[in-house]
């Protein structure tokens, strides 16, 4: 599994994006109640040119990064994550917030790519100097569930959302554990 590293996307990357952005069918499970975004992709869904969401990202570059999970061996996009340095910055309602958001390719799900991108992602908000990390996934998304438990996340509680009628699970991440 530590054929992936985190890259931050680049022009250089900008049909591979497309390609990840072409594989995510309009109905798939979603954490917010905009059916058109794509977790670890925040934003991408307002842009038609990924040249423009890239400058978008590099204008927000001091509030959130984004990170391509890049499988080494084919030269892949398999997941998204998006860091936001602090919950604030997150566009749902504070109690929604998550220092994470990600996501996996359709096509490359179940072999374990969320759990080593979360690991990946952990790592950089801990060089980043963050204590405690929030994390939310819908209750129904087991495998997100499990990835987030597995990488040190600590059940806090399930919300309801009023707006988007979603039911969501809140974990705490630690920082001072030994993320590696």
């Amino acid at each position: 599994m530590r054929d992936i590293k985190l890259i931050k996307p680049s022009a250089e990357f900008a049909e591979k994006i497309e390609e990840y952005r072409a594989e995510f069918p309009a109905e798939r499970e979603r954490v917010t109640y905009d059916p058109s975004r794509i977790p670890g992709l925040d934003y991408l869904e307002k842009y038609d040119n990924v040249l423009d969401w890239l400058q978008y990202c590099k204008n927000m570059s001091n509030k959130l990064t984004w990170y391509m999970a890049f499988r080494e061996s084919d030269s892949k996009i398999v997941g998204f994550i998006v860091f936001r340095h602090k919950l604030e910055y997150d566009d749902d309602d504070i109690e929604f917030a998550s220092n994470f958001g990600y996501s996996v390719c359709p096509s490359e799900r179940g072999k374990g790519y969320a759990k080593e991108q979360l690991r990946l992602g952990l790592q950089k908000a801990k060089a980043f100097g963050i204590d405690k990390i929030r994390i939310v996934c819908r209750d129904i998304n087991i495998g997100s569930n499990k990835t987030i438990l597995v990488n040190g996340g600590v059940y806090v509680d399930t919300i309801l959302g009023e707006k988007s009628g979603l039911i969501v699970n809140r974990y705490d991440i630690q920082m001072d554990m030994n993320i590696n």
